[in-house]
């Protein structure tokens, strides 16, 4: 039972394992598994990568009809198309995809087929499928062949694809072909609009009709136009059948209508006859009664009164009666109704003369009263004179059963009053009570009234029962149906009893005949549904000793309780399933079956009761880090959480998702608050930069400028601008790189000016000579090399001499610089120059002045 808890690759829970776990089916011998994961795998990627090794055209079908996804149903259609154009290695024969291309109708699949199967028989056979014209037309211009063009044309039947076809065919051919094929659908359509035309004015004929009032030629010209529209419905557009559809709707209404109307007139006008013969017959009744029919036919004329009034009932269910009416009826029913308690009564009560007079003021004057009211005064002086015999008669220790048996049999209850009937004689045989003897002598011809209706109306119900059991016996019904048949028959058997055993017995012994001959063929199905019920008894056991030793041997310290939660849902899906069960022999293993769920919900219950304790204290620390106001910390500090949250033991997913929910909400509000405060910082971080932007924009203006001492005088102020806006907040990475290398530019350039100014003016200190010497030439060459301009042509050798004693070694000094050397060499020279040489070194300076390139 559990071992499908030890799943295979490719039923693992990730889907990328699944995926994996495809690549090595093979499509032969894992045929079912590929199906089922294309059917029913969760994972659409998977889906589509099973239907791509699928080669079940049935399946690859269904899968494109019902896969609700559309990767899923691409990758089937693109398989079926593949395997139909025999594209693939493992594409059926020839003879295979031929059957199946004749059999499908997806346009798709036919049209790749017919453009791209390498087998000419496959493409032709497509093409004879295909319904679509523009597809068709495709085919006609762009096949490899002159016959799959010519086939392909012949298919398509659209008049402009048609004509379209004549003028760009690469064939004569299929040109021709093309024209002749388009004149013919020309001329049908100008015949199918000459049909239209007719339909149209008959549909005209038809509203003109609708329009008009009923009449005794109405009916008839309906018929007539609607045998014309059955001639000619094939020919007419859906607009115009609709429209013809809601003229004849409207025509079969409006006659309708009337016909209607007038049947129920009728039924109205013989429904006020029946009302009114019911009435008359019940007015009759009293007027025609006489005391003789008060005292002999109480039984005949309750039974005339419950005839007419379902009579009267009847009627006014087909045509409701006025008020009017109504009442009328009711006050003449309640009257007939009273009438008939009072005569009941009367005769109950001969023996009491004071209920005799009572009843006697109540009997209406305008009928004749009962034999037994007709010689009671109704004056006060009788009501003195009572004989002493009748107060003795009075007093009985049965009165209150000899009240409830006239009270049943006055009724028309015979099933009741046989019962009071019989415990009365068990009385009389016990006590020998006369008096009761007497009074039963009296109600015996009221009860044998009864009998004789009982056996008037029930004995032919049960005559009918017996034989509608007699032929059940015959019966082709499945044993259920035929048992709830026997069921209800002797239901209704109940129904019909008196109490009356004797009378009864002749009939229940042939209806219990037929019962059993009946139920014969129900014994053989409920002995079968037994034989179920216990193979289902049997392997509910089995599974209780499954889960006991599932239990028994399961170490709960390291137990899989993933496992031990999907065996805790499986199990009672399993056990519900083994039904039906007799309830009394499963109630044992019911409960054993209980109480190993109710182990197994224990153990689970403690596991997660630990379990959600640690996820709890997550949650609180999650939510703790809310309130940090570092919320850079605060976001480290809860990816840590998220890892410990991710590690964190299994939970049943109906206390996961309470946790889960509290968790993401406090991540969700800690990541919130840092991207809230990330976007403060970038805001921040770009007003700063905009205003470091606009300053580093004005130093690269002072810093292009043309150096002189007001330049430089903006420089330092453009860099202090700098400086100021760099300390507003923090840079990007890459803008204070560009700021760090704009100030040290400026910066070079300053301190450059002074050592320049500096060394000019010790320049023009030097006293001037007349004629150069060996040492102003010298320092001449000495200031063209450290500055990089050439020398006079008759002053090169003094320059390469120069290069080789000194500016080499200068030049591998750390942090050289040309201005320093200048300066060294100035330094060290105290003679006058003359103006050659001092002008050359003028020229040699100013290629080093800050600021020149």
């Amino acid at each position: 039972m559990f071992g499908r808890f030890l799943k295979p690759r490719w039923q693992h829970a990730n889907p990328d394992i699944r995926l994996k776990a495809i690549e090595q089916l093979s499509a032969e011998q894992d045929d079912a598994v590929l199906a089922q994961l294309a059917r029913g795998d969760a994972n659409a990627l998977v889906r589509a990568a099973a239907t791509g090794r699928v080669t079940d055209f049935s399946l690859l079908d269904e899968i494109h009809q019902r896969d609700e996804a559309p990767s899923v149903r691409q990758a089937a259609s693109m398989r079926i198309m593949a395997l139909l154009a025999g594209t693939t290695d493992d594409a059926p024969n020839q003879e295979t995809r031929l059957r199946l291309i004749r059999l499908t109708d997806n346009s798709e699949v036919l049209a790749f087929i017919a453009a791209n199967s390498p087998d000419e028989i496959c493409q032709q056979a497509a093409i004879e499928r295909l319904d679509d014209d523009e597809q068709l037309f495709q085919l006609a211009v762009e096949s490899r062949t002159e016959a799959l063009r010519v086939s392909a044309a012949q298919g398509i039947h659209n008049l402009t694809v048609l004509k379209r076809l004549a003028r760009e065919g690469r064939d004569k051919r299929v040109t021709r072909l093309a024209r002749d094929q388009a004149k013919a659908l020309q001329e049908k359509k100008q015949q199918e609009q000459a049909e239209s035309a007719k339909v149209i004015h008959l549909a005209d004929r038809l509203e003109q009709h609708a329009k008009r009032s009923v009449d005794a030629l109405y009916g008839p010209r309906l018929e007539q136009l609607e045998q014309q529209w059955q001639d000619t419905s094939n020919k007419a557009s859906p607009e115009l059948a609709e429209r013809v559809q809601r003229a004849l709707q409207q025509c079969r209404n409006q006659l309708s209508a009337v016909q209607e109307e007038a049947r129920r007139q009728a039924l109205a006008d013989t429904a006020r006859a029946e009302r009114e013969a019911a009435a008359h017959s019940l007015y009759q009744l009293l007027t025609q009664s006489t005391s003789e029919t008060w005292d002999q036919q109480l039984g005949e004329l309750r039974s005339a009164l419950a005839t007419q009034q379902r009579r009267w009932q009847s009627a006014n269910e087909q045509a409701p009666a006025p008020e009017e009416e109504q009442r009328a009826f009711s006050d003449l029913t309640a009257a007939f109704e009273r009438m008939l308690m009072l005569a009941g009564d009367a005769a109950d009560a001969r023996d009491y003369p004071d209920r005799l007079k009572e009843l006697a003021s109540q009997w209406p004057a305008e009928y004749p009263r009962p034999s037994v009211l007709m010689s009671v005064d109704n004056s006060p002086a009788s009501d003195q004179a009572e004989p002493a015999a009748a107060k003795a008669s009075h007093s009985t220790p049965h009165k209150g059963l000899l009240v409830a048996l006239k009270r049943e049999l006055r009724q028309g209850n015979l099933r009741h009053a046989n019962r009071l009937w019989h415990k009365a004689q068990a009385i009389i045989t016990e006590e020998n009570d006369r008096h009761l003897a007497n009074q039963l002598a009296r109600l015996e011809p009221r009860r044998a009234e009864l009998q004789d209706w009982h056996r008037f109306a029930a004995e032919p119900k049960k005559a009918s029962l017996c034989e509608q059991m007699e032929a059940l016996a015959d019966s082709t019904m499945d044993a259920p149906q035929l048992a709830s048949a026997i069921q209800a028959l002797h239901d209704e058997w109940r129904s019909l009893m008196s109490s009356d055993q004797d009378e009864d017995q002749a009939l229940w012994d042939r209806f219990k005949a037929a019962t059993d001959k009946a139920y014969e063929p129900c014994r053989a199905h409920f002995a079968e549904l037994d034989a179920q019920r216990q193979a289902n008894l049997e392997k509910r056991r089995e599974l209780c000793e499954q889960l006991e030793a599932f239990i028994a041997k399961q170490n709960w310290d390291q137990a899989d309780w993933h496992g031990v939660w999907q065996i805790r849902q499986q199990a009672p899906k399993d056990w519900k399933q083994l039904q039906p069960v007799r309830f009394t022999d499963g109630r044992e293993v019911q409960k054993q079956f209980s109480a190993l769920l109710r182990t197994l919900d224990e153990k689970l219950a403690d596991y997660v009761t630990d379990t959600k304790a640690a996820r709890e204290r997550l949650v609180d620390q999650a939510r703790d880090l809310q309130n940090l106001e570092d919320v850079e910390s605060a976001a480290r500090l809860a990816r840590d959480l998220q890892r410990q949250w991710r590690d964190a033991p299994w939970l049943p997913p109906a206390e996961h998702r309470g946790q889960q929910k509290a968790f993401r909400k406090a991540m969700d509000s800690i990541f919130k608050a840092r991207d809230r405060k990330s976007e403060e910082r970038k805001a921040q971080q770009d007003a700063v930069a905009e205003k470091v932007e606009a300053a580093m924009a004005h130093l690269e203006s002072c810093l292009n400028a043309p150096f002189s001492e007001d330049s430089a005088s903006q420089l330092r102020d453009a860099v202090g601008q700098l400086d100021e806006a760099c300390e507003e907040g923090p840079l990007p990475r890459q803008l204070n790189r560009q700021v760090q290398q704009l100030r040290r530019r400026a910066n070079e350039r300053l301190s450059h000016q002074g050592e320049w100014q500096q060394l000019r003016q010790t320049l023009q200190a030097l006293p001037v000579a007349e004629e150069c010497d060996e040492a102003a030439l010298n320092l001449a060459v000495a200031f063209e090399a450290l500055a990089g301009v050439p020398s006079p042509e008759e002053e090169r050798q003094r320059r390469l001499q120069w290069q080789l004693e000194t500016l080499s070694s200068a030049m591998k000094q750390h942090n050289f610089s040309a201005l320093e050397e200048m300066r060294k060499l100035l330094a060290g020279h105290e003679a006058p120059i003359c103006p050659v040489a001092r002008q050359r070194m003028e020229t040699a300076m100013t290629v080093l002045e800050p600021g020149n390139a």
